[in-house]
């Protein structure tokens, strides 16, 4: 046991504990929005809402943040912290900048958009989902904020709060749901989620004061620092939005196969996704700066045995969680979401997305990782063509299954984009890595031994 303890990166025990929260909180979110609106249209709508402020922040800002702030910011920050905050303050003022002029121009054209994200809605109801984009704009500037502050606390190791804010986020959404929807419906649950966003920002806002961090307006847009990490956030615009960009695309066959589709494909996407976020995502992002400092610092052995040790522990616990929760899929669907609007043929459609999307754990998991280790060797392109390349295969395959697999098309087609991204990503990082003199071999990554 204390074998298994020291394989696990520093920080990952907090960060899994408060991921756990969060997707708790996630749970008794969904649980909310099914008793409340069930498998319905405005649910839709909602959803179908979120997508274009979320395609945007991410491809402009969350797109790089982490990949080129992290590495460079650690480099900064070991010899001159004054530098390092300085920084970081050019950063977050080029950040909150751009999302006002975004959101603003969201906000306009709103009515567009909810044709183009759901085409197969009427009327009225496009009507709907441009109402609820336009309160949901407010969020990238909130989130633009947050994420900066967040790549400087995972960067100085601080994984409490930087966890915890998507708690509150969620706390937001839920208490906007049971609160204000009664009267305001689905614009109630809009407005708990700026809310909560406001929350996710505060909570981290507080660690980075208490960091040491001070905001000062900085436009030093010229600095070696601030050039090299639009360089780097370059390549990775393009590949970090791919996801939402898929899940445009799922949205827009989802609308076309009845109402309530775009309900079940995200309820099962978000069951799916906790063992990911647990396991992927918790090791990934703590062993990512440790690789970024194993680089700066020329530690052969320190990148290796991380990148090394953290791969076996994803790979064995998404594998793991995958078999429970296709073992588990209908009662833990009937149990969470079941009964008030949620129906019992809602709960067969969503187990069976469900059970479809567990195929994909493992290989999302390791993606995360993988992907990271690119970062930390200051190399974003990689990524980025391997995850477009996904994405065509996805969008491909589940326009061409949608008519003869219905719903289920989505989460198979995913597990294929994301199983052909993996071996990409295995079998190009040695060859990343031989370029970098200092950087281990990794020729033994897939031995367990």
């Amino acid at each position: 046991m204390q074998k298994l303890l020291r394989l696990i990166p520093a920080g990952s025990l907090t960060l899994g504990l408060t991921t756990l929260a969060s997707f708790v909180l996630g749970l008794l979110r969904d649980r909310t929005f099914a008793q409340t609106f069930g498998a319905s249209r405005d649910l839709d709508a909602y959803n179908a809402a979120f997508l274009l402020p979320d395609l945007l922040f991410n491809f402009l800002i969350a797109s790089g943040i982490a990949a080129a702030v992290v590495p460079i910011f650690t480099e900064i920050y070991h010899s001159d912290r004054e530098k390092a905050h300085e920084y970081t303050n050019s950063i977050l003022t080029g950040a909150t900048g751009l999302m006002i002029i975004v959101s603003g121009l969201i906000m306009i054209f709103a009515d567009s958009i909810s044709y183009l994200v759901a085409p197969g809605f009427g009327i009225s109801e496009q009507k709907t989902v441009a109402d609820i984009t336009r309160i949901l704009a407010i969020g990238p500037i909130l989130f633009g904020i947050s994420n900066t502050l967040g790549a400087i606390l995972i960067a100085k190791k601080r994984f409490l709060f930087y966890g915890l804010s998507p708690v509150f986020y969620n706390l937001g959404i839920i208490g906007g749901t049971i609160i204000l929807s009664p009267t305001l419906g689905i614009m109630g649950t809009a407005i708990g989620t700026i809310i909560g966003a406001s929350l996710h920002m505060l909570t981290r806002t507080i660690d980075a004061y208490v960091s040491g961090f001070r905001f000062r307006l900085k436009t030093d847009f010229k600095t070696a620092e601030f050039k090299k990490t639009i360089k780097l956030m370059v390549p990775k615009m393009f590949g970090h939005p791919v996801e939402l960009a898929m899940f445009w695309g799922f949205t827009v066959i989802a609308s076309t196969l009845g109402a309530g589709s775009i309900v079940v494909m995200n309820f099962a996407r978000n069951f799916q996704s906790v063992p990911v976020s647990l396991l992927g995502i918790t090791f990934s992002t703590t062993a990512f700066p440790i690789m970024s400092k194993a680089i700066s610092d020329n530690s052969q052995k320190e990148f290796k045995k991380i990148l090394k040790n953290s791969f076996w522990l994803i790979l064995g616990g998404s594998t793991l969680a995958a078999i429970v929760t296709f073992i588990i899929k209908e009662p833990l669907i009937r149990i969470v979401l079941g009964g008030g609007n949620f129906t019992e043929e809602a709960i067969m459609k969503t187990s069976l997305t469900l059970g479809v999307f567990t195929l994909a754990m493992p290989t999302e998991s390791l993606i995360h990782l993988l992907a990271r280790a690119f970062y930390a060797t200051k190399n974003t392109t990689v990524p980025v063509v391997t995850s477009v390349l996904g994405l065509i295969i996805a969008i491909s395959g589940g326009y061409l299954l949608a008519p003869s697999l219905g719903i289920v098309s989505i989460p198979f087609s995913f597990f294929i984009a994301s199983f052909v991204e993996l071996i990409l990503l295995i079998v190009l990082l040695p060859q990343r890595l031989k370029k970098l003199k200092s950087v281990p071999r990794v020729d033994t990554l897939l031995d367990p031994h």
